[in-house]
């Protein structure tokens, strides 16, 4: 192709030697094409012939003929330079297209798969979407909202509207706390549990929740602090359960089984105790029989009998009592705390510290019976496992909170309480929450109780009065009873329809 291109040069040159000269811009041509079609090999192969040509055809070197000085020598050497520096030129240019062109191609080869990565990446998040959209539209039992840092609603789904009562348009940016009861919002809860959340990066609470209707209900609600993957705070995940009916089954079934517990107390004591009452009289008088009648032998028998028959009452009676605790009436439960200081003190040999207000009233008996049942487990466990040698029993109202106390200086709290939580804690915590109470457990150093900062535990349940009581002018309690929407939010665990 070189050799075809200089001779195509060569003789077009030469015929148009007198307009052109001896050095045509037709080699220049060949040289171009040469190395753009071939490369820098081709070009300079089309430069040696080009330079040869130019001396055979136009100086006769050969011939000898014709005067070949220095200026055709150095318009020769320029030519040759030129024709070189053209050469490489173009070569260098063909390389960098070449290159250039690869690398497009290499480009749009990554960029079309990169483009059906994004496309494949985009179908299986619209399918996520929209697995996610039909998950949450289908979850009507639960209300699935998210909260910003501020704990301000920026997501809601159709549960959240069934079952707090507001739309997307009336929720959108307000603040959390309007699912609070009145009390809980003075208390500042919806902050706290914000914060605890935050802080254990999960929080649950069960309570009363309100409605946009202004009608309370009972909720289990989860709420989960949410960061990205540099720990940036991005707000919290708020599920809310409506759990009313549960909570009022459970309720039932608790009564029940206390009133069946009532029930078998007062058949062991009028049933059981009073045959046994009859057995011991018969036993005595058989035994004074049997005396008169110079039978001493068969009269022990008789009264070691009689003393069997008193023991065994004694013991129905007492578990007459442990079935049946908490007598009807709102005193109640002052008179069954005093009974069980007497039992511990009796059985237990440990001095217990009554410090209880007399004018505690009580007019919900379950909730009496509970706050009974966890006092009274609280003093076993401080008596038969932290080693306490002193208890205290505390029984106040405060603004309408109960609070009972159950103190000891025992070998306190174990560090993994958590783990430990058995039987007797469940129950305590089940207890508390049936009635709307809060359980709380701490050392007695970090509960400031004034008795020393030394070991122990303090174990106090806090239960809000249904009702505010006042003492008139006659010395009479009177119940406020004008705002039932408190009295309902008070009364946890309770069926708001009741009051």
């Amino acid at each position: 192709m070189s050799a075809a291109l200089v001779s195509v040069a060569t003789v077009l040159t030469r015929k148009t030697e007198p307009i052109l000269g001896e050095i045509s811009p037709l080699y220049f041509a060949a040289l171009v094409v040469s190395a753009w079609l071939g490369g820098l090999g081709p070009a300079l192969l089309a430069t040696a012939l080009a330079g040869w040509a130019s001396a055979y055809f136009f100086y006769n070197i050969p011939a000898g003929t014709g005067a070949f000085g220095w200026d055709d020598v150095l318009r020769l050497c320029v030519f040759l330079m030129v024709a070189l520096l053209m050469s490489s030129l173009v070569h260098l240019r063909q390389r960098a297209e070449n290159s250039l062109k690869k690398a497009n191609d290499e480009l749009e080869h990554r960029v079309a798969q990169r483009t059906l990565e994004l496309e494949s990446t985009m179908r299986k998040v619209v399918e996520s979407e929209e697995r996610f959209r039909i998950l949450m539209e289908g979850v009507a039992d639960y209300a699935i909202c998210m909260l910003d840092p501020q704990g301000r609603v920026i997501s809601w789904n159709p549960g959240s509207e069934r079952i707090h009562g507001y739309r997307q348009s009336e929720i959108d940016g307000t603040s959390f706390a309007c699912f609070y009861t009145p009390a809980d919002r003075e208390r500042n809860k919806p902050a706290e549990h914000l914060d605890r959340a935050m802080a254990d990066l999960r929080h649950e609470d069960e309570g009363w929740r309100m409605r946009n209707d202004g009608s309370a209900f009972w909720a289990n609600v989860i709420i989960t602090s949410l960061r990205d993957e540099a720990g940036t705070r991005k707000g919290f995940a708020h599920i809310t359960r409506d759990i009313t009916e549960l909570k009022r089954l459970e309720r039932e079934v608790l009564e029940i089984s206390e009133k069946e517990q009532q029930r078998i107390g007062q058949d062991l004591h009028d049933g059981l105790g009073q045959e046994l009452t009859g057995l011991a009289f018969l036993s005595r008088n058989l035994g004074r029989r049997l005396a008169a009648q110079a039978q001493p032998e068969a009269a022990e028998e008789a009264q070691r009998i009689s003393n069997l028959t008193t023991r065994a009452i004694e013991q129905t009676r007492e578990l007459a009592r442990g079935l049946s605790p908490v007598d009807l009436g709102p005193d109640g439960l002052l008179a069954a705390l005093h009974s069980l200081a007497e039992q511990v003190q009796k059985m237990c040999g440990i001095p217990l510290e009554l410090n209880l207000n007399a004018g505690v009233r009580i007019e919900d008996h379950t909730a009496a019976v509970h706050l009974y049942r966890i006092s009274q487990e609280a003093i076993t466990n401080a008596a038969r496992h932290s080693r306490a040698s002193h208890i205290w029993l505390g029984l106040q109202e405060v603004d309408r909170d109960i609070i009972v106390t159950v103190e000891d200086d025992g070998t306190g709290m174990p560090a993994n309480l958590a783990e430990k939580k058995g039987l007797g804690l469940r129950l305590m915590l089940y207890r508390a929450r049936m009635i709307g109470a809060s359980l709380s457990i701490q050392g007695r150093g970090a509960a400031g109780c004034g008795r020393g900062a030394g070991c122990g535990t303090v174990i106090r349940c806090v239960y809000r009065n249904p009702v505010e009581r006042k003492v008139n002018g006659n010395g009479a309690v009177d119940v406020d009873d004008r705002n039932p929407t408190d009295r309902e939010t008070a009364t946890a665990g309770q069926d708001p329809a009741r009051g």
